[in-house]
């Protein structure tokens, strides 16, 4: 709700700008703000209600520049600044949360390493009096040292020097059960904790790294890594900032970072040290003749393996010190038949494991068992079998003596050499224990997304449960997307160990389909629903063989794999055409149709599309005939048949209304934002797009709110707000990447290059058009790549390359010709046109307007008819014909106002210069 506030605010303050005639420079430049944060404001995009006295400022100076009463001007104040007002004292109630601290808890019982925190707190005092970032590992390579709890103990007292933030992430180099963090994962993980939402994070770790170190440019934060792999996994996540502290963990030396760290080696504590942490961590009073000296030599003078050995004497108050030595040195032999590489706190671990009642070892052999990173107490009732109360009561038991450890509350893991010390464990007393308990845990998994997926929409298939345990308390779409997210990766690890189980694999995936339809990438879901197809042939079960194909199509055809798509999609209509699944058969035909729409193949689509519909009309398929009433005014907007893309689109809301599927009016209302946008109609596009721009972030469509964010983008750009495109256009090809959505980001690369080119930025500008170009090729896109074509033309034309630019504008022209796509075709016309005027042959550039305006009147078009006006104006001034110059100018200059179009202040400047008034003119669209 507060986001929808912003926004509002936002909206009527950019109105108010472009009333004035002002851009966001003027603005930015009058009151020494950015650009950028100029578009933020305007977009509602602020954590924090800005300063009033800035959109005070902001207010004035555009109301000094509107051409309006006073009266007027006084109602838009008034009107304007009491919104802001409101938003004040909503936000007096909900002020932005402190800056983040995730440092896990301290250790009260820390003890020793009194030269190391001095050499640490030196070596900060003198960084920060260099402005220098400083870094710092603790290695000696040896497990169970205490490198965690050293950085984490160091962390807490310097954290007063760092107001910005404290932040703390497990990077697993060295885990049993889960690989190495990869960086882009890290950095993920690092810009949420920032605040940056998900929706906001680039795709490739090139991108995300760079946005890491402008979020953390101006910061005074400290940063652990913990338990790094190497050099590779941790130099994309240090931040280049003076004013950060960065300690990193790990077992080797990472000499090749840059810059070079800092390095301080823990080694094992001294004798008076591990003695002096074994009595504080105890909790009890030891005698002074009891032999803890020997206690804790056996314990190899490690913490972890110290630790553990005081958990029991805490918790057991009868049991001596002489009792554990002794026990201590009879483990030793029975370790010899386990695996663990370091034994002295192997030996800790058997004697912790040792003193657990026999129902409690059980519960702790089997978290040992959980294939994924870490969970809660739902799956450990899973995989016990066991009430969700008694898994809880055995987790905190297990956290009391220091075996399991609760990094997030409500979320527990195994230290790395618990977790290879249980799994051997596992494999000597009980090696059935994984077959036993697996299939309970993925049921539970497999329930649960179930639950989840449908939240985020309606049932694609029945499904019965196969759970009867206690399940997490989802009644929310928001709560559905928050757990999808905290469990995707124990549900990708579920997948992979049921990679022999072809039943299991399909109703996993069957499970996670509409997670996987709204998140993407599209390249992980192909994957994924490619096996589940593998499956579902191996189990015989065709329906689910057509769903999977009907999800693969969708996926390759959102990853711009056109073949692959249309095979697809052809199967899947078999399939469900085989089977009498008549909505089944509807979504196929309906994704046929788009792959040979995507691919230029107009009348087939239609054909597929109206066959669809009279399908799901004869079945009273309602959301059928919905979703096929969506691609058929798409199809009927690109086509330039604007008013029938109106009537079915608007036909197709009022359905979805009545069946009450918000996720899918988001789609109605975006291709009614493209609807407009082809029409021109600038403002009723920017609401139409900023509606479903504002559902699709609340309801967590990726897709959706990277397609709103490009068409906003391209009206920013026909409307002069080149910064603001460039924001928009950016914002939305970082969604497009972590999609895999090559399509999307071919065709937002063409309006993100011309809005670069108009702020003098043409390397880049160039970049993006051959990127475009690339991925259109790749992907057979044909009327994209014509886009991209007369784009990049013209901007040639512009820098003066007129032979490089007639070449793409004949390609253009010849695509467009072959595709009958007439839109695109007045385009190029227009773009010849300006091109010939260039060149100087009058002739040919009346001749190319003349053919534009033509089809543009044809299909009512009215861009492209002013555009061709404009050109027949600005020959016939060449040729020294005012009349005619000031007849086609006028009709231009209509047009344009009356679509909200930037080139109307150009065309009254060549009226006034042309000198006269205007004569009255009948132009604008016909019929």
């Amino acid at each position: 709700m507060a986001q929808d506030n912003h926004f509002a605010v936002g909206q009527e303050l950019a109105r108010l700008r472009k009333d004035a005639g002002l851009t966001q420079t003027d603005v930015g430049r009058e009151l020494g703000r950015s650009v950028g944060r100029i578009s933020q404001i305007e977009r509602g995009e602020w954590a924090d209600v800005p300063d009033g006295q800035l959109i005070s400022g902001y207010v004035e100076h555009c109301l000094a520049f509107l051409d309006a009463t006073r009266d007027e001007k006084k109602r838009r104040r008034t009107h304007l600044l009491g919104l802001f007002t409101a938003l004040e004292a909503l936000a007096d109630t909900a002020r932005r949360p402190p800056a983040a601290n995730q440092l896990p808890r301290d250790i009260d019982t820390f003890t020793g390493r009194d030269d190391e925190l001095a050499l640490l707190r030196s070596h900060v005092a003198r960084a920060a009096g260099a402005a220098t970032v400083i870094a710092v590992h603790a290695i000696d390579g040896r497990p169970g040292v205490g490198k965690s709890a050293f950085v984490t103990h160091a962390a807490h007292r310097l954290a007063g020097r760092f107001p910005d933030g404290q932040l703390f992430i497990d990077l697993h180099g060295h885990s049993a059960t889960q690989a190495p963090t990869p960086p882009s994962e890290a950095l993920a993980t690092l810009l949420k904790a920032v605040g940056v939402p998900g929706r906001d994070i680039p795709a490739s770790e090139e991108e995300r790294s760079a946005m890491w170190r402008r979020r953390m440019a101006d910061q005074s934060a400290l940063l652990i890594l913990d338990n790094a792999a190497d050099e590779h996994q941790v130099g994309p996540l240090l931040p280049q900032a003076p004013g950060c502290l960065v300690l990193i963990t790990s077992r080797r030396r990472l000499s090749g970072l840059s810059p070079a760290p800092v390095t301080i080696a823990l080694d094992v504590l001294s004798p008076d040290d591990a003695e002096r942490m074994l009595r504080a961590a105890a909790r009890r009073d030891l005698s002074e003749d009891s032999p803890t000296g020997e206690l804790v030599a056996l314990c190899g003078y490690l913490p972890l393996a110290i630790h553990l050995v005081a958990g029991r004497l805490r918790t057991r108050r009868n049991l001596t010190v002489e009792r554990l030595v002794r026990e201590l040195r009879d483990g030793v032999n029975r370790l010899a038949s386990l695996r663990v590489r370091n034994h002295h706190v192997a030996a800790a671990f058997e004697l912790s494991y040792r003193a657990l009642s026999s129902h409690r070892q059980a519960f702790f052999r089997a978290v040992g068992l959980h294939p994924g990173p870490d969970t809660d107490a739902y799956a450990y009732a899973a995989l016990t079998a066991t009430s969700l109360r008694e898994a809880k009561r055995q987790l905190e038991g297990l956290f009391d003596v220091n075996l399991v450890d609760e990094h997030v509350y409500g979320r527990f893991k195994l230290h790395d050499l618990i977790a290879e010390y249980v799994r051997d464990l596992v494999a000597t007393v009980d090696p059935d224990a994984l077959r036993r308990s697996l299939p309970r845990l993925l049921d539970y998994y497999q329930d649960a997304a179930f639950m989840a997926d449908r939240l985020l929409g309606p049932a694609d298939a029945a499904y019965a449960a196969a759970y009867d345990g206690p399940l997490p308390d989802l009644d929310a779409r928001s709560h559905a997307l928050t757990w999808l997210s905290d469990e995707r990766a124990n549900l990708l690890a579920c997948l992979r160990v049921s990679a022999e189980d072809p039943a299991r694999l399909l109703a996993l995936t069957t499970a996670m389909t509409r997670h996987l339809r709204l998140s993407g990438p599209w390249d992980v879901a192909a994957e994924l629903h490619g096996r589940a197809r593998g499956a579902a042939q191996a189990t015989h079960d065709r329906h689910a063989e057509a769903r999977a194909l009907l999800e693969l199509a969708s996926a390759h055809r959102n990853h711009g794999d056109y073949p692959t798509a249309a095979r697809c999609a052809d199967e899947a209509l078999g399939a469900s055409t085989a089977l009498g699944d008549d909505p089944g058969t509807v979504a196929a035909l309906v994704e046929k149709a788009s792959v040979d729409w995507l691919t230029g193949s107009y009348d087939s689509s239609e054909a597929l599309l109206h066959q669809a519909l009279e399908l799901s009309r004869s079945v009273d398929d309602r959301e059928g005939e919905a979703s096929v009433l969506v691609e058929l005014g798409t199809l009927d907007y690109f086509c330039d048949r604007y008013e029938d893309a109106e009537q079915r689109l608007g036909a197709a809301l009022r359905i979805y209304e009545e069946l009450g599927r918000p996720h899918s009016r988001i789609r109605v209302l975006k291709n009614l934002g493209n609807t407009w946008y082809f029409m021109d109609r600038y403002d009723d596009a920017e609401w139409a797009l900023g509606q479903a721009l504002t559902m699709a972030r609340d309801l967590g469509d990726a897709l959706v709110e990277a397609q709103a964010l490009t068409k906003l983008g391209s009206v920013s750009r026909l409307r002069g707000d080149h910064e603001e495109a460039v924001l928009r256009l950016e914002e939305a090809r970082g969604l497009a990447r972590r999609l895999a959505d090559r399509s999307l980001e071919a065709e937002l690369l063409i309006d993100l290059a011309v809005a670069l080119h108009r702020l003098g930025r043409d390397d880049e500008a160039t970049r993006a058009f051959d990127d475009s170009l690339t991925l259109y090729t790749e992907i057979g896109e044909d009327i994209g790549r014509a886009c991209a074509l007369k784009e990049s033309g013209e901007v040639l034309v512009a820098t003066g390359r007129l032979g490089e630019g007639r070449a793409r504008l004949r390609e253009a022209l010849d695509v467009n010709e072959r595709l009958d796509e007439r839109m695109g075709t007045a385009a190029v016309w227009n773009a010849f046109g300006r091109l010939e005027l260039a060149a100087g042959d009058t002739a040919a550039a009346r001749a190319a307007h003349g053919t534009a305006l033509g089809i543009a009147r044809e299909i009512k078009n009215p861009l492209e008819e002013a555009a061709a006006l404009l050109g027949l104006g600005d020959t016939a001034r060449q040729d020294g014909e005012p009349d005619a110059a000031r007849e086609h100018l006028g009709g231009s200059l209509a047009i344009f106002r009356r679509i909200g179009a930037r080139e109307a202040d150009d065309v009254a400047s060549r009226l006034d210069g042309l000198g006269g008034a205007a004569p009255k003119t009948t132009h604008g669209p016909q019929g």
